[in-house]
């Protein structure tokens, strides 16, 4: 039994997951595909590969697991741009070892260490920080410097609460039994949000690390049947920070105008679902339970959601027939760990998940269970928005304002969208140009097999001329030994007679010579030719096998270039959309300026009694506007999803 633990359930390569059924001889039993799959057992592990002798000579370390999740989402939070990072997988697997790792406050960060994803985040932070601060300081006045502030919130939710771990009344204890329940509550714009949660202001990476150990102190774990130390409680460890600059005011006894712009960045590391040691957890196992169902519910049903909206889109672009039916609701608020993280989930976030797997038999279960859910949430896309603030003195400059990120953004998707169709034109290019270059190799290859084929009729040939010749004269010393042997019977008196019988010796051995000479010349030519022939047959043989496998390659390409070329005409269809979007965008903006400029010479006009009442319909007008710009803003983002999601449909089609 021992050696049936130690062999490993799970093989990777390259994107693939390969599931080993160990009831089926350790055969594959399904393969999951996702983004990366990482192989992190070090070669030196007592562990037997039981797929196809697999033995994996490197793993990923925490650098190489951080780089790649991780890394390219700091910049993002600098542009206003929400994140967040969630590990999923069963007890023991290493969830909390991959979010957090094992980390020094008061040594260096980001090489080969096993600090593990939040400190490195931190790390990174305070990195990308320091290079725009002098990058500002020396481009910039110091009146317009950007004031930047990173914040750190670290929170857990058990049983259905959520507590703060960052409590000051905690500093000096250990464990969780004074940690206080918090509430939720719900921004219009920013989403939800723990109510009087504590948030400390950090000025370097070696800070968050202590606050990160600070708070894990008293987080809730206990043992259960898989690990001795087990969190039993989601953990939310949230970095933010905020920029904010003055803009110049053109008139200069106009109040300023404050921009901030904030981005955050959600760690999480979920609970395993494992049942506790004792009987005691019952209720904690099935409220961990219950909000990890939860969670599957939330990512089934966006899912559906956004299968639904693309097929409706489908439908609407190419005519076709489309049922309707009503989308399903998105249940965030079945549990506290998804309405924490509905904005991160389902809305304004670029979302990564990490599912962590373990090889051993005992969990084959699990395993399974959680490659089947994370190969369903990997098809989840989420759109993302920029965070921008502002705070003005006139509502309608506010207003203005929005416009203007709006168009920007429209912008900037239309730039990404132009470079993609980009890069698919030059490779619908290059791969013509290999399609040429494969059918002029064919062309070749076919040319000289036409070669060889002729060169063996003409060797066949001469062959039979040599074979006809040897045989003409043959008959011909046959023939002239004949006549010799018939003058030495008829002239029996002759005193030659003697030289007569010498000479027919000579002449017989003299043709003994030749044909043996021929003889020998024959087989040499005939060994020469097969040798030949055979070695033309082996080249035409591999050539035919090579000129098969290019024009199935040929064949493939072909199906390539029809998929790319129906992708480029798709992908011009949502540029020209988004083209006309941005007119859209354009001329409301311009329409709300000149609002406002009317607005302007009314009050500047109005200063009699009569004002208060122009002033209080001047407001109801206003207040309308708002509505009418907040139901074009939710209409336009619905038409975003949708095309967001139908670009995501055509990227698996292409990928198929």
């Amino acid at each position: 039994m021992e050696g049936q633990e130690r062999r490993s359930i799970v093989e990777m390569a390259d994107t693939k997951t390969i599931l080993l059924d160990p009831k089926d001889n350790w055969a594959p039993k399904a393969q999951f595909e996702f983004d990366a799959s990482l192989w992190s057992i070090p070669p030196t592990h007592r562990i037997v590969h039981t797929f196809q002798d697999t033995k994996h000579k490197t793993y990923a370390t925490q650098k190489d697991v951080y780089n790649l999740i991780a890394k390219d989402l700091v910049p993002h939070v600098f542009n206003g741009f929400n994140s967040c990072i969630l590990t999923y997988g069963q007890t023991g697997s290493g969830k909390t070892y991959t979010m957090m790792g094992l980390y020094d406050p008061n040594a260096s960060c980001g090489g080969d260490g096993e600090e593990g994803i939040i400190p490195r985040v931190s790390n990174d932070i305070f990195v990308i920080l320091k290079e725009r601060m002098e990058e500002e300081a020396r481009t910039r006045s110091p009146q317009s410097l950007t004031k930047f502030r990173v914040e750190v919130t670290f929170v857990e939710i058990y049983m259905e609460r959520v507590r703060d771990l960052l409590d000051p009344t905690l500093r000096h204890t250990r464990g969780n039994e004074k940690l206080q329940d918090a509430r939720i509550r719900q921004d219009p714009y920013s989403g939800p949000f723990v109510e009087g949660v504590t948030k400390y202001e950090v000025s370097n990476w070696g800070q968050c690390c202590i606050l990160l150990e600070r708070g894990s102190q008293h987080r809730t774990t206990c043992a259960t049947a898989v690990h001795n130390q087990s969190s039993r409680s989601h953990a939310i460890f949230q970095l933010t920070v905020i920029q904010e600059v003055v803009v110049p005011n053109d008139n200069k006894y106009a109040l300023p105008t404050f921009k901030t712009q904030a981005g955050r960045i959600n760690l999480v590391d979920l609970a395993g679902s494992e049942r506790g040691g004792f009987q005691d957890y019952v209720k904690e196992s099935a409220a961990i339970n219950t909000s990890l169902l939860a969670l599957r519910r939330v990512i089934d049903n966006l899912t559906e959601r956004q299968n639904m909206l693309m097929e409706m889109a489908e439908a609407e672009i190419t005519g076709k027939r489309y049922q309707e039916r009503p989308l399903p609701q998105v249940p965030f608020r079945d549990s506290v760990l998804t309405w924490l993280l509905s904005d991160s989930i389902g809305g304004n976030a670029r979302t990564t998940m990490v599912a962590t797997l373990s090889p051993l038999v005992k969990n084959y279960v699990d395993t399974l269970a959680t490659l089947q859910w994370s190969s369903k949430a990997r098809n989840l896309v989420t759109l993302v928005k920029m965070n921008d603030q502002a705070v003005v003195q006139n509502g309608m400059a506010f207003h203005a304002g929005a416009l203007d990120k709006s168009l920007r953004i429209q912008r900037q998707n239309l730039d990404s969208l132009r470079e993609t169709l980009r890069a698919k034109q030059e490779a619908a290019r290059q791969l013509a140009r290999q399609t040429k270059a494969l059918k002029t190799l064919l062309n070749k290859a076919h040319s000289r097999e036409l070669a060889i084929k002729k060169d063996r009729a003409a060797l066949i040939i001469q062959r039979t001329f040599h074979r006809f010749m040897f045989y003409k004269k043959l008959e011909a010393y046959e023939l002239q030994f004949a006549k010799l042997r018939s003058a030495e019977k008829n002239d029996n008196t002759d005193n030659t007679g003697l030289q007569r019988i010498q000479k027919v010796a000579e002449v017989r051995e003299q043709a003994a010579r030749e044909e043996l000479k021929a003889m020998e010349a024959l087989t040499d030519e005939k060994a020469a030719a097969v040798a030949k022939y055979e070695m033309d047959y082996n080249k035409r043989a591999a050539r035919r096998r090579e000129a098969e496998d290019r024009r199935a390659q040929i064949l493939e390409a072909i199906n390539i270039n029809e998929v790319l070329r129906q992708y480029g005409e798709k992908r011009l269809q949502e540029v020209a959309e988004l083209r006309r979007l941005a007119d859209i965008e354009r001329e409301e903006r311009e329409l709300s300026a000149q609002k406002l400029a009317d607005m302007e010479r009314v009050i500047a006009v109005s200063k009699t009694i009569e004002h208060k009442l122009m002033v209080v319909e001047d407001q109801v007008r206003l207040e309308t506007l708002r509505e009418k710009h907040e139901q074009a803003r939710s209409e336009r983002y619905e038409v975003l999803r949708t095309l967001q999601s139908l670009r995501e449909r055509h990227r698996k089609v292409t990928r198929t």
